[in-house]
């Protein structure tokens, strides 16, 4: 007698209806779910728990520079972040872990700045620290700085504006400049400002009047870096202030 055996693989458990299966294949067809709900739930927890550290030494490091510490804060705690590129993008906009106080007597604060672009299946998350100054006698011409990747060379050749400087071509190499006055702006790059940005690449800024803001894409700050990017974002910012 020949016996023949009939292997039914789970993929085809899965898509047969419910009511002719047995209990032991109505398991193997629920299974996969299962483990896909539960290595979410583990996702989510692993990142509240380092979302809490996080909130610690943030918290530890603003008490170390004197300055007054909010796990979360307000969207208009800072006037007018909805003018500068970095917040003019994405949803699920948050500003988390922000320290605010003086350094060397300007207004400043340093926080983590959260945001969605896409959905579904197709959203991604960034997180960045930022740093925040506001010197009073400051006045700039809005302006928007990132590094120049592939994607903004390519859409720089279909007239995507991309400022450049021909007597600072490693400035232009590496960044690309953006804003509406583009007289005004080049004015502000002067020299000195060109070889700040050409020494320190990868240096985000965003700025107009007399808010400037400091980051590196997708980049949060370690609690010991905090004082050397407040440091630089001084730096640039004393370049443009007058004396």
């Amino acid at each position: 007698m020949i016996s023949i055996h009939f292997f039914v693989s789970p993929a085809v458990l899965f898509f047969a209806p419910a009511r002719d299966l047995s209990p032991q294949a109505v398991l193997l067809r629920l299974w996969p779910v299962a483990v896909g709900i539960i290595i979410a739930l583990l996702v989510v927890l692993y990142r509240r728990k380092k979302a809490r550290e996080r909130t610690q030494i943030m918290k530890a490091a603003a008490a170390q520079l004197g300055w007054t510490f909010n796990a979360e804060a307000p969207w208009n705690y800072i006037p007018g972040l909805d003018r500068f590129t970095l917040f003019d993008q994405g949803h699920g906009k948050q500003v988390k872990n922000m320290m605010y106080g003086e350094a060397s007597g300007v207004k400043a604060a340093v926080f983590d700045y959260i945001y969605t672009t896409g959905s579904g299946k197709n959203s991604s998350t960034h997180y960045q620290t930022v740093v925040y100054l506001e010197p009073a006698n400051l006045v700039l011409t809005h302006f928007s700085l990132r590094p120049e990747g592939l994607m903004s060379k390519v859409l720089s050749a279909f007239g995507y504006q991309d400022i450049d400087f021909g007597q600072r071509p490693e400035f232009s190499r590496q960044y690309i400049l953006r804003g509406q006055d583009e007289p005004a702006i080049r004015q502000t790059f002067n020299d000195g400002v060109l070889s700040f940005y050409e020494s320190y690449p990868g240096t985000c800024t965003d700025a107009g009047g007399n808010q400037l803001f400091l980051f590196r894409g997708g980049y949060e700050f370690q609690p010991q870096e905090i004082q050397s990017y407040v440091g630089l974002a001084l730096k640039v910012a004393n370049l443009w202030r007058p004396y």
